[in-house]
């Protein structure tokens, strides 16, 4: 069974697809064909918690972050994607599965289903899979601070997103894997980020990209080792 996949009207939902083509640039799972006992994840911003129960009954969880490149307006674009994941232990496996599991975030619906959640462009949308091995959950969440102060399910759902990515440390995960980035720019959310550099330095990073497009031809035309 699956749920929040398709809109009303029939179609395949705009962010289930969306989602899709990232999930396979990640190189993740997709949980809507998944076979596994348990499967969590929540999306936010440029990362991505999942925590899923093995064959031999243990759990395990990772958070992934990834960044892709931006190159200068008239220059032809690399394609890469930066991506570090970091696996838990036990610990902080089992405290994200109590907090997954007390909270009962899976009995929330999707944000359409809510009297009173707004919809924008801008903003934020966190997105929340869940699957067992006959049923498959898709859920979006647009901007819940964006929401009016009185709608408790926003606040919720806000502080949920919070707590789970606290517990995974994801601020200072994220403030080591930025620091590693070997960018000139690089896109989060939307948002364009540069690192502020000499004219010497751009050059050289201009040349590293070129560099790396003639090796991606070549080896598409076989011609490498």
């Amino acid at each position: 069974m699956l749920n929040n996949v398709t809109n009303l009207n029939g179609d395949t939902s705009f962010w289930f697809k969306y989602q899709n083509i990232v999930i396979d640039d990640l190189g993740l799972l997709r949980l809507d064909t998944s076979t596994l006992t348990y499967h969590f994840r929540v999306w936010k911003t440029n990362q991505v918690l999942d925590i899923w129960q093995n064959s031999d009954s243990s759990y395990s969880a990772q958070l992934t972050c990834w960044v892709t490149e931006r190159t200068p307006e008239k220059e032809e674009p690399t394609g890469r994607t930066l991506i570090k994941r970091k696996v838990f232990s036990m610990d902080t496996v089992k405290a994200i599965l109590n907090f997954v599991t007390t909270s009962e975030i899976n009995k929330l619906p999707t944000d359409n289903f809510i009297s009173g959640w707004k919809q924008g462009f801008d903003g934020v949308t966190y997105i929340i899979e869940y699957a067992k091995p006959t049923s498959y959950s898709f859920k979006t969440y647009w901007t819940p601070k964006a929401q009016d102060t009185s709608l408790q399910e926003a606040k919720f759902l806000q502080a949920f997103v919070d707590n789970i990515f606290e517990i995974a440390n994801s601020k200072a995960t994220w403030s080591s894997f930025e620091k590693s980035i070997p960018y000139e720019c690089y896109n989060v959310g939307g948002t364009i980020r540069c690192i502020v550099l000499t004219k010497k330095q751009r050059r050289q990073y201009a040349k590293e990209r070129k560099n790396y497009r003639q090796q991606k031809y070549l080896q598409k035309q076989g011609l490498t080792m």
